[in-house]
C-alpha cells in the first residue's frame, strides 16, 4: 500500500511539474489550453495591436512569457530568464520594459546613501549568480545590468 502511495505521489509531482512548463503548447493554442495547462498569469502586459504578454513563474528560477494575440491565441512563448534576454536591458529602460523583457523580479532591495532600488532575478546557472538590474532616482535603469553572487553563495565558499 505504502509503494502505491509513494507512486501517486511521484506522479503529483511530475503533473504539477509539467503544469508550469508551456512545452506542450503550440502555436494558436487557445486561451483556455493555455489556463489549462499554466494557471493564472503572475502578470500581464498589453503588446501593440491589442494583444498581451502573460507572465507565468515555472519551477526554480525560469519565467515564461507567452504573447497571445486580441483574439487570445498563442502567438509565442520564451523563458526570459537568460543571457540573451539579460543583454537586452540596457541603461535608459524603464521598470515597465524590464517587466516586459524580464518579468517579476526575485528580489527588491534598496542600497547605498543614494537608495538606489535594485531588482534581483535568480536564473538558470552553476555558478550561484543572480541579475541585477539598479534603478536611478528618475524610475529608470542606470546601467545594463550585472551579475553576483548571492550572499548565500558567498557565505558557504568561506565556510560560515
Amino acid at each position: 500500500m505504502k509503494i502505491v502511495g509513494a507512486i501517486c505521489l511521484a506522479a503529483a509531482i511530475v503533473l504539477a511539474g509539467c503544469a508550469s512548463s508551456p512545452e506542450g503548447l503550440k502555436p494558436g493554442a487557445s486561451a483556455d489550453d493555455i489556463r489549462a495547462q499554466m494557471g493564472t498569469p503572475v502578470a500581464t502586459y498589453a503588446l501593440p495591436g491589442g494583444g498581451k504578454r502573460m507572465e507565468f513563474r515555472g519551477n526554480g528560477p525560469r519565467t515564461y512569457m507567452l504573447d497571445v494575440d486580441a483574439s487570445g491565441r498563442l502567438i509565442q512563448w520564451v523563458q526570459v530568464l537568460n543571457e540573451t534576454n539579460f543583454r537586452n536591458i540596457v541603461p535608459g529602460m524603464s521598470r515597465e520594459q524590464v517587466l516586459m523583457t524580464l518579468g517579476q523580479p526575485s528580489d527588491v532591495s534598496v542600497v547605498g546613501r543614494q537608495g538606489v532600488e535594485v531588482w534581483s532575478y535568480h536564473f538558470q546557472n552553476i555558478e550561484c549568480q543572480w541579475f541585477q538590474v539598479p534603478f536611478g532616482s528618475d524610475g529608470l535603469t542606470s546601467s545594463g545590468g550585472s551579475r553576483t553572487m548571492i550572499q548565500a553563495c558567498m557565505n558557504a565558499s568561506s565556510g560560515r
